[in-house]
């Protein structure tokens, strides 16, 4: 039997006063609304299996929110948590969903959009067929940038490794407008600093509302972007550069569509969880943390499609590496997938020379190889 596949987008802005996800020094709620967020929801079914997979521009679905969404999908839709996968497009304005500032209305409010969306998109299946596009863009940049003195900041290194590939998949139903497009593409949601109180899906959530006038949905997930910036972000904030840069990626996006080719393969739909041990630094040991923390990475598969995510940041070097691997295939592996508490997993040369990334990751040097070899494993396993 052949896939079918539906989708929908619901407004996911908030009411009411929300403190905003992604830097610590901001002291008060939102002030006002630049560009109102969104929630992307693709339902696929083979006719024994459903699979659904979700794009919010949020920061992450952090597991206050997780859970009880995961738990709702079950027992409203019978969709298993581990076919059920959830991406925050890493905006750093948008609603926290965590914490003790988090607003817990919002989280309610979150859920019901989430059961919403993908009940809408389940109405509107029908017969897919898939076409893949492989294009790039350069709105990002190594953000790893060593100064005179030898310390690393958060800057721009124009010469440090990075991840440009835009992976864009496209499943086209009966109409002229495909019923939608999933892209894996790796850069922060960042470029709006924490000087912004107002709500925006940041580049990547104006570019997606762009991108809909040819789709009727955009699902952008956020690859190995640990340490990828947008390019040419200034402090004070300006939305300026946020406009531009999702024009420019919109361009990019343009003429990757114009050269996708079919996606021939099977109508397999699975889903799967790993759980994963990532040794600790010895400062974490000490602390009474053990000397690994279990953590779950997720990974679903639709037809030939394969997206492996871990709950946290990954570097870009990560991410290529493990699309190497399966160079002949279709592989996208992302951040921010299905959680957010797992924090970042540095690269083992990342720890030479110190920085943001290594100083704030609770992991030792050794953590980025098993994330690696077990994303390599999961994507085995989803077949």
């Amino acid at each position: 039997m052949s896939l079918t596949a539906g989708s929908a987008v619901l407004d996911i802005t908030p009411h009411s006063p929300n403190h905003l996800a992604g830097y610590a020094n901001r002291d008060h709620p939102h002030e006002g609304v630049h560009d109102r967020l969104s929630l992307r929801a693709l339902y696929l079914s083979n006719g024994t299996d459903d699979l659904v997979l979700v794009s919010g521009d949020i920061l992450w679905f952090r597991e206050a929110v997780l859970e009880p969404i995961h738990r709702t999908l079950e027992d409203q839709l019978g969709i298993p948590p581990e076919r059920a996968m959830l991406c925050g497009t890493h905006t750093h304005s948008a609603p926290t969903t965590s914490g003790p500032n988090t607003n817990r209305e919002y989280l309610h409010f979150l859920t019901a959009q989430t059961l919403a969306a993908v009940t809408l998109a389940k109405t509107r299946a029908e017969s897919i067929t898939l076409r893949l596009g492989r294009g790039s863009s350069k709105i990002g940049v190594n953000r790893r940038e060593q100064i005179a003195d030898g310390s690393v900041i958060l800057g721009e290194n124009l010469d440090g490794p990075i991840d440009r590939e835009a992976i864009l998949v496209t499943l086209d139903g009966s109409g002229e407008t495909p019923i939608a497009e999933v892209c894996s593409f790796a850069t922060h949601g960042t470029v709006m600093g924490g000087d912004n109180y107002q709500l925006s899906g940041d580049w990547c959530g104006i570019a997606a509302s762009e991108l809909e006038q040819k789709t009727q949905t955009f699902i952008y997930t956020n690859g190995g972007c640990a340490d990828v910036n947008p390019r040419g972000r200034t402090r004070p904030s300006t939305f300026s550069v946020a406009e531009a840069l999702a024009e420019e990626f919109v361009g990019d996006i343009e003429s990757t569509r114009g050269s996708t080719n079919a996606l021939d393969g099977d109508d397999v739909l699975t889903g799967a969880f790993k759980l994963i041990e990532l040794p600790h630094k010895q400062g974490e040991i000490e602390a009474g943390k053990g000397r690994t923390a279990r953590i779950q990475i997720h990974g679903i598969r639709f037809g030939p499609v394969r997206i492996v995510g871990f709950p946290g940041e990954v570097f870009g070097e990560t991410a290529m590496a493990v699309k190497q691997a399966y160079a002949s295939d279709v592989v996208a592996v992302n951040s921010y997938t299905t959680g957010g508490s797992a924090g970042y997993v540095p690269v083992r040369e990342a720890y030479d020379t110190g920085g943001y990334e290594v100083r704030v990751s609770p992991y030792s040097e050794d953590a980025e190889d098993v994330l690696r070899h077990a994303f390599i494993e999961l994507v085995k396993e989803l077949g």
